[in-house]
């Protein structure tokens, strides 16, 4: 992130604040479901005396509220706190935007209490940048339970099986996948579809970008060609939509399966479905032993309205045990922490959590959602994603070809 400014010219000097103001909060989080964790984490700080003041800006994936927060800040006139994650946080950081909250994570005990995937989110070194909200899970595959029940359909085991399992679904006049040709949700599908052809190991080391050249193997090759074979299987040419209609397509029935992250169960939720009653949830063929995790954290920043104190109140509350459990059991998401009881969870989450508690098994972060690569790779990505699957003439080794030269590109930026 190129600013040559400092925090003296960001900021300013201004007014304090009286200590009743509210904080105000910037994020993107304004479907039905994510709404409703706001407003029922909102609820649960006022019991501890603090107001939370939503400053939400639509538009998934949070592109549009990353603009808004870094026009806000260049203008000096930050929120309290906002969504910021993945690398996006220690480039604010370098800026002497935002708040250390060092002293905080050692009263709350973090280093004891959180996985240590979320510590290593919000970790610099030794100093603490942010506050951990919740843990989602990005490799699901939804399903209709009702339609299961009545064709009697299995859970599909590996990729290949989702090919018969889609002829059965058009054969009885059923869309088989609720789908949209927008780009972050594009990236979305195949980052879990380049986890389950690679594993978690090149994974890895494909997120890290570090080994351009990578990107050039054969397994993001089959990646590729699983996108445009999985894009396929309804029979029809998708369009773009919100991934919300695509949720709203598999909680009325319209189409059979979803692939995405797990806030669609927090909307599913929100609009009174019940899992694995009316919906099922299952790993996506293949990655079914690994996490592939965004994390959302919410960073303190360094405004004209010195209101540290108050900062530190609200980064303490959201991350205790009753703040999480309340937060993540309607957002979809998990909490941060390894000493809540996950028999609160409901059995989609549960599964998500105990994965993240069992000490040996695979975690990887998610590209698309901002977690293990800068904003330029994730879009460039989504941007040559969404490319491949709309110009039939483009083979998957030219595609492989242009996102190794972005990687490479970005990698060895000064």
């Amino acid at each position: 992130m190129a600013h040559a400014m400092t925090a003296a010219a960001l900021l300013g000097a201004g007014p304090v604040l009286a200590a009743d103001a509210p904080l105000t909060v910037l994020h993107w989080w304004t479907s039905a479901g994510e709404r409703l964790a706001v407003d029922d984490l909102g609820q649960y700080l006022l019991t501890q005396g603090i107001t939370w003041r939503n400053e939400a800006v639509p538009g998934g994936g949070g592109a549009a509220a990353a603009k808004v927060l870094k026009t806000r800040l260049l203008a000096g006139d930050p929120p309290d706190a906002a969504q910021l994650i993945g690398p996006a946080l220690g480039e604010w950081a370098d800026l002497g935007v935002v708040r250390r909250l060092d002293d905080v994570a050692a009263r709350g005990r973090w280093q004891q209490v959180m996985f240590p995937e979320v510590l290593q989110t919000v970790r610099r070194g030794r100093e603490v940048l942010a506050a951990p909200l919740g843990v989602h899970r990005i490799n699901w595959l939804y399903y209709d339970l009702a339609v299961w029940s009545r064709l009697g359909l299995a859970v599909p085991e590996r990729l290949d099986d989702l090919e018969p399992l889609a002829a059965t679904l058009r054969a009885n006049g059923i869309v088989p996948f609720a789908w949209s040709d927008e780009p972050w949700q594009l990236a979305t599908v195949f980052e879990s579809l380049l986890l389950a052809e690679a594993g978690p190991d090149a994974y890895r080391e494909l997120a890290a970008g570090r080994r351009w050249q990578l990107w050039q193997a054969a397994p993001v090759a089959r990646a590729l060609d699983r996108l445009r074979w999985l894009r396929g299987l309804n029979g029809t040419v998708p369009g773009e939509q919100p991934w919300t209609e695509s949720a709203r397509q598999l909680y009325q029935g319209r189409a059979a399966m979803l692939v995405m992250g797990d806030w669609v169960a927090g909307e599913l939720l929100a609009w009174g479905a019940v899992p694995m009653k009316d919906f099922g949830c299952t790993a996506l063929p293949g990655t079914s032993d690994t996490h592939l995790y965004s994390i959302d954290t919410l960073a303190m920043l360094s405004g004209r309205a010195h209101r540290g104190a108050e900062q530190d109140r609200f980064a303490d509350a959201v991350t205790r045990p009753a703040a999480q459990l309340i937060y993540n059991r309607t957002k979809g998401s998990v909490p941060v922490r390894s000493d809540i009881d996950p028999r609160s969870l409901d059995p989609c989450a549960f599964e998500s959590w105990v994965l993240l508690a069992r000490p040996h098994s695979r975690k990887v972060p998610s590209i698309a959602h901002r977690m293990a690569a800068p904003d330029g790779v994730k879009d460039a990505l989504a941007a040559e994603l969404h490319r491949f699957v709309r110009n039939p003439s483009l083979t998957s080794a030219q595609t492989q070809a242009r996102i190794a030269s972005i990687v490479r590109g970005l990698a060895t930026r000064p």
